[in-house]
């Protein structure tokens, strides 16, 4: 029973996530936007999405909601900035795959690359920090105030030991 590992990635992060996590279930991993849905239902060991978190947006919650993967074990995984203890404790992904309650849900901290990122999503960036800024001191979270303090810098906060609790899952 061979666990399928899939993901989207924008910075490398999910890239490396996703390899060391097909790396320690013996298997490898293809980019989401390869995976043929129908080839999926006909495995039967655990199949793990992982993508970024795009605001709103979680491209492996999308696609775990949209495509009837059958009766196999699934679990996605969202890489971000945002504080990982407030990722876990908002669960963005409840909501969007609240039809599929047994999809299995982890949250990974990512990377943010600055020095790469296309114009539209540094000003997205911009526009959120101006926001962020805005709140009175008092008000802010210890999120706001790391996504202030990070602004314009490239920040790294991959830990694959987080992967852990994803392969204990695979493996069960």
């Amino acid at each position: 029973m061979s666990a399928t590992v899939l993901y989207d990635t924008s910075y490398g992060s999910t890239r490396q996530y996703a390899e060391e996590l097909a790396r320690r279930l013996g298997t490898t991993a293809q980019q989401l936007a390869e995976a043929a849905p129908a080839e999926l239902t006909a495995g039967t060991g655990p199949l793990i999405v992982l993508s970024p978190v795009h605001g709103p947006s979680i491209p492996a919650a999308a696609f775990v909601a949209k495509h009837d993967l059958g009766p196999r074990p699934v679990a996605v995984c969202a890489v971000g900035m945002t504080l990982i203890d407030e990722a876990r404790r908002k669960d963005q992904m409840a909501g969007m795959l609240s039809d599929r309650p047994e999809v299995a849900r982890f949250y990974l901290p990512g990377r943010l690359a600055y020095s790469t990122m296309n114009r539209r999503h540094r000003m997205i960036m911009w526009g959120i920090i101006k926001a962020l800024k805005a709140k009175p001191e008092s008000a802010r979270s210890a999120n706001d105030r790391a996504m202030i303090d990070s602004f314009d810098r490239d920040t790294d906060r991959v830990d694959l030991a987080e992967l852990d609790a994803v392969v204990e899952w695979a493996q069960v």
